[in-house]
C-alpha cells in the first residue's frame, strides 16, 4: 500500500508541475505584454530577463526586451535582443527596422548598411534606404600649428632665425559605400613647413576600407603613401680667383640649394569585434618611414557606459620597434568621448610615447617628425549645425624633444573642418 501512495503522490507532482508550467508560461506573456502597453520598460527589463532565464524565450519576449533597452538609449543591449528575434523570424521588418536604427545610432554605418540589403521593398521605402546614396560624407579640413621655441643663434650667420615656422596644412575627404556591403575613406593632404634645418612640402594620399562581416565583425585594411620633398639652403663660401697677378680676395659666399625626393609607404590591417557595450580590435602596422622599418602593433578597448554614444571611454596600446624586435616601446593613448547634447560632441585624448614616433589610427595618423612626441593632450569638439552639415575644431598641445640639440619645446596646434552628408 505504501508504495502505491509515492507512486501516486509522484505522478500528481508531475502533473501539478505541468500546471503550473502552463499556467506560467500563460503568466508571462500576460505580463510581459501588460508592461509593454503600460511602458514600463524597467520593469518590463527585469522581468523579461528573468523570464527568458527560465527557459520563455520567444519572439515576442525578445521584441519587447529589446524595445525596452531601445526605448532607454541602451542600443548595445537592445541590439543583442533583436538580433535574437530574427532567429525566429529572419524576415520580419519591425526587428530588422529596430536592429537598423541600433547600429545606426552607435555610429556603425557599415553593419547598417550591410543588414540594409535583407529589407523588404516596404521597409526600404519605409526608412528611405532604397535612395540612399552611396556617398556617406564629403570633408575638408585646414590647421597649423605654432612652437614656443621661436628664434635660434645660428653661430654660422651670427644672426638669429626661426626654430620652426608655422606650417600650412589642408585635408579633402570622400567616405563612399561599394553596394552597401563595406565602405572606402580616400583623403587627400598637404603639409609644408620650414625649419632652421629644411624646408618640407609633404602631399600624402591614404585609403581604408571597413568591410562588416557576420557576428559584428569589421575588418579594416589600409593604404597609405608618402611623399616628400626636402629642400635645404647651405652657405657656400666663392672660390678664390688666381691669376698673374696673384692670389685675390675670395668671391663672396653664395647659398647653394639642394632637393631630394621621398617616397614612403604604410601598410595597416585591423579586426574589430564588438560585444554589447565593449568594442575590441587589434591590428598591425608597417612603415618603412625615412628609410626605418617599423612595425607597431596595436590594440583598443572602449566601453559605452550606457549603451549608446552619450558616454564612451577607452585606450589603445601600442608595442613599436624599428630593430626587428631588439626591443620594443609601448605608447598608450586613453580617450574620453562625451555628447551632452544631440548637436555637441567632444573626445579628449591623450598620447603618452617612449623611444619613437608612432603611426596611428589604423595607418592614418603619420607622424614622420625627427623630433620625438614625448606628449599628446588633444580635444576635439564636434558641432552638428544641420542633418547635413557638421563643423568640427580640433586642438593639440604637443610636447616635443628636438632630435639634434635634444632641447624640449611644445606646440600648439588648431585645425578646423567641415563635414558635409548628403
Amino acid at each position: 500500500m505504501k508504495k502505491y501512495i509515492i507512486i501516486l503522490f509522484f505522478v500528481c507532482s508531475i502533473y501539478e508541475s505541468k500546471s503550473q508550467d502552463t499556467i506560467s508560461s500563460t503568466t508571462v506573456e500576460q505580463k510581459s505584454y501588460q508592461l509593454y502597453q503600460d511602458k514600463n520598460w524597467n520593469e518590463l527589463i527585469n522581468y523579461g530577463k528573468k523570464a527568458i532565464k527560465n527557459g520563455y524565450t520567444y519572439f515576442y519576449m525578445q521584441m519587447r526586451v529589446g524595445i525596452a533597452y531601445y526605448e532607454k538609449k541602451n542600443y548595445s543591449l537592445a541590439e543583442g535582443y533583436f538580433r535574437k528575434a530574427l532567429t525566429y523570424n529572419s524576415s520580419d521588418d519591425l526587428a530588422l527596422e529596430y536592429l537598423y536604427y541600433c547600429y545606426l545610432f552607435n555610429g556603425r554605418n557599415e553593419e547598417a548598411r550591410l543588414l540594409s540589403k535583407q529589407f523588404s521593398k516596404t521597409l526600404s521605402e519605409k526608412i528611405g534606404t532604397d535612395k540612399q546614396s552611396s556617398l556617406n560624407f564629403f570633408m575638408f579640413e585646414a590647421g597649423t600649428k605654432r612652437s614656443d621655441s621661436a628664434t635660434y643663434y645660428n653661430n654660422a650667420t651670427k644672426d638669429g632665425t626661426n626654430y620652426f615656422n608655422s606650417p600650412i596644412y589642408f585635408q579633402l575627404g570622400l567616405h563612399h559605400s561599394i553596394k552597401n556591403s563595406f565602405s572606402l575613406f580616400h583623403s587627400f593632404t598637404y603639409f609644408n613647413q620650414q625649419t632652421f634645418l629644411v624646408t618640407i612640402s609633404q602631399p600624402q594620399y591614404y585609403l581604408k576600407a571597413a568591410i562588416p562581416i557576420k557576428n559584428n565583425w569589421l575588418i579594416s585594411p589600409s593604404f597609405h603613401w608618402v611623399h616628400i620633398k626636402s629642400t635645404k639652403d647651405v652657405m657656400l663660401q666663392g672660390p678664390t680667383n688666381n691669376n698673374n697677378m696673384g692670389n685675390s680676395p675670395p668671391r663672396p659666399p653664395f647659398n647653394n640649394t639642394t632637393s631630394t625626393l621621398s617616397n614612403y609607404f604604410v601598410g595597416s590591417f585591423m579586426v574589430q569585434k564588438t560585444i554589447k557595450k565593449i568594442a575590441l580590435g587589434v591590428g598591425t602596422i608597417f612603415s618603412n618611414m625615412n628609410s626605418v622599418t617599423q612595425y607597431i602593433h596595436n590594440g583598443f578597448a572602449s566601453y559605452s557606459v550606457f549603451g549608446n554614444s552619450k558616454l564612451v571611454f577607452g585606450v589603445s596600446a601600442y608595442v613599436h620597434t624599428i630593430d626587428n624586435y631588439s626591443t620594443n616601446n609601448l605608447s598608450l593613448a586613453p580617450f574620453l568621448y562625451i555628447q551632452p547634447t544631440k548637436r555637441i560632441s567632444l573626445k579628449v585624448t591623450y598620447l603618452v610615447n617612449n623611444k619613437n614616433n608612432i603611426i596611428e589610427d589604423n595607418g592614418y595618423l603619420v607622424n614622420n617628425s625627427s623630433d620625438l612626441t614625448k606628449y599628446r593632450y588633444g580635444a576635439l569638439a564636434n558641432f552638428l549645425v544641420s542633418k547635413h552639415l557638421t563643423l568640427y575644431v580640433l586642438y593639440q598641445l604637443e610636447f616635443k624633444r628636438e632630435n639634434v640639440q635634444l632641447f624640449n619645446y611644445r606646440y600648439n596646434v588648431f585645425v578646423g573642418g567641415i563635414k558635409i552628408t548628403p
